[in-house]
């Protein structure tokens, strides 16, 4: 009898770990990519500025961009070449990307999740907003501007309708704060604002800048090294759920590449947003021009403020 009590508990306690793997494994089969058929084009002698190059999709995607024949500068705080969170930082490898003159794609890949609500970046502002986007804004303009590339491609995420900004309190805040969301702090949430920012920038830089094809691609659920600043206890109990239900970021960078280099691209409009190779609607928020301009104005301002210093 006493072993049989020990069997029933231990098979109690597999079962229900078992099941989630198990719809873990089945959430994963059903949403691998599945590209249109398509043409990747040659990029031999294509220049690509890239960040967040140097891990997870962006790795991956670089990684097929260089067997495309691609020249990629990659710029990561990895390898010390580029910290979005440092104004002083972007415009220094801006300057030198604008120097050398030539930039035919961009692929906006880093992202950062920071946990702790305080963290700051070194001009002030919030951390993850200052890395996810206003870093970001500041190399996009910098060489839309300057060298006018053929194709922007901004990782974003489906996270962002999920997002609340507001520009005048950003103004107000020196980007400290995006929105009046009531605490508890949610790192996730912070996350989904800074994407609507990606995608409300992608809309106006598709504007701004007629020359250039911007794209956002929301590369699906991705088990990538995003949740480090996630507690290590976090991290441990949400491994096996991650490793088995999310995309590899191989499997992620598939729809990044075909923004990038597929021909069949020429005929998607610039300001589109894409999953897996297909154009999807963008939500009301995520297309509203009068916030976007807003955004991109009070951002714009913070930007100079920083450079004024």
């Amino acid at each position: 009898m006493f072993t049989r009590r020990r069997v029933l508990v231990a098979v109690g306690l597999a079962v229900p770990p078992a099941l989630v793997l198990s719809a873990s494994a089945w959430y994963r089969e059903k949403h691998r990519p599945s590209l249109p058929a398509h043409t990747l084009g040659d990029l031999t002698g294509k220049v690509v500025v890239a960040t967040g190059g140097s891990s997870g999709i962006g790795k991956a995607s670089v990684q097929k961009l260089r067997d495309l024949g691609a020249t990629v500068i990659n710029g990561s705080r990895k390898d010390g070449s580029l910290d979005l969170a440092d104004l002083n930082s972007v415009k220094e490898f801006t300057s030198k990307i604008v120097e050398g003159g030539r930039c035919d794609l961009v692929l906006a890949c880093a992202a950062e999740i920071y946990t702790d609500q305080s963290q700051l970046s070194v001009q002030g502002h919030d951390a993850t907003f200052a890395t996810n986007h206003l870093g970001l804004q500041a190399l996009l303009s910098g060489l839309t501007d300057e060298l006018k590339p053929k194709r922007i491609v901004i990782v974003g995420s489906k996270l962002a309708r999920q997002g609340l900004i507001d520009p005048p309190l950003i103004r107000s805040s020196n980007g400290k704060a995006l929105n009046s969301r009531p605490p508890p702090f949610s790192p996730v949430k912070h996350y989904a604002d800074t994407k609507l920012c990606n995608h409300l920038l992608s809309r106006s830089l598709s504007l701004r800048s007629p020359s250039s094809k911007v794209l956002t691609v929301s590369p699906g659920m991705v088990d990538t090294d995003l949740w480090r600043n996630f507690s290590s206890l976090y991290q441990l109990v949400t491994f096996p759920i991650r490793y088995v239900a999310l995309r590899t970021p191989e499997d992620a960078s598939l729809g990044v590449v075909y923004a990038l280099a597929a021909e069949e691209i020429e005929d998607v409009p610039s300001g589109s947003f894409m999953v897996d190779g297909k154009v999807e609607e963008w939500t009301e928020k995520e297309k509203d021009e009068e916030i976007g301009e807003q955004l991109y104005g009070v951002c714009k301002e913070i930007i100079n403020d920083a450079k004024n210093k």
